[in-house]
């Protein structure tokens, strides 16, 4: 299977409002130490004042019950799990939020004969403007050579395969001076990456969450904003896309050049909140 979702290319340079406009080549990003906070995020009142206040949970999951089963709610048209590569991904007891279960994600990004790997669980869209949102724990820094995706949007046409995928904005994982690790939206209609400044970097070991809001509107009124915690790091506005059928949110570990090689990622408690009325 050609690895789909947040697999295109090396970002060239920042661009698109919110954020920090900085030059971010293959490697780059802000200087500094990672830090992150382990405090959970509130959904009870507006994130800014421009936006609608998250209302009524669309659809949920804690992976108390085990498995990954509840992103599979209503069958392959709405949402799943795939894979690619040389990976391993499981619940388990303890590994979640305070002791809870939660999902591992273990990929080997220098797979035999696979030029990248990953783990993908997805939900399909709501039909209107939502919000999108889980929490996540690194095991350690790497160097990013190519690219390292675990928040994202996509696309495919209505046979729903992945051969047909389409890659339509990202949150990735880059490596900063000094080995840390920073946050960067991405935008694959302009292959192009927005850096956050230090109040992106999170931390190995420390769980964070990340929270979209997102209103499609292709093909050029599509607003996406993105919380690290309570943190607004990016709030891009009329980014184009073709008009898309079938779109996704999807979370996991996916990633190519990697060094370490090998990378660990784990996920707890996702949500989708349709934005108040």
């Amino acid at each position: 299977m050609p690895a789909p979702s947040g697999n295109a290319g090396t970002p060239a340079a920042s661009t698109g409002s919110g954020g920090t406009s900085q030059s971010v080549g293959g490697l780059g990003g802000s200087t500094g130490a990672a830090g992150s906070s382990n405090a959970a995020g509130s959904l009870s009142s507006p994130p800014d004042p421009e936006l609608p206040a998250p209302g009524e949970v669309a659809w949920s999951t804690d992976y108390e019950v085990g498995d990954w089963s509840e992103w599979e709610r209503g069958g392959e048209f709405y949402g799943g799990e795939y894979q690619w590569g040389e990976v391993n991904a499981y619940v388990d007891i303890g590994e979640g939020l305070d002791g809870s279960n939660g999902v591992v994600t273990d990929i080997n990004t220098n797979s035999r004969n696979e030029t990248s790997a990953g783990v993908r669980l997805y939900r399909r869209i709501n039909d209107g403007p939502a919000y999108y949102s889980s929490w996540f724990r690194l095991e350690e820094a790497h160097t990013v050579t190519d690219w390292w995706s675990i928040f994202l949007f996509h696309a495919r046409d209505d046979s729903l395969s992945l051969d047909n995928d389409v890659s339509l904005w990202d949150v990735r994982v880059i490596d900063t001076p000094g080995g840390g690790m920073a946050l960067q939206f991405f935008d694959h209609d302009v292959m192009l990456g927005t850096l956050a400044g230090s109040a992106g970097r999170v931390a190995p070991g420390e769980w964070f969450e990340i929270r979209t809001y997102l209103d499609y509107r292709p093909p050029n009124a599509t607003r996406i904003a993105v919380w690290l915690n309570d943190t607004l790091l990016f709030d891009m506005k009329e980014l184009h896309t073709d008009v898309q059928a079938n779109v996704f949110w999807s979370i996991g570990n996916g990633a190519a050049k990697l060094d370490p090689i090998d990378s660990m990622l784990y996920m707890d408690d996702a949500a989708i909140r349709k934005a108040a009325p």
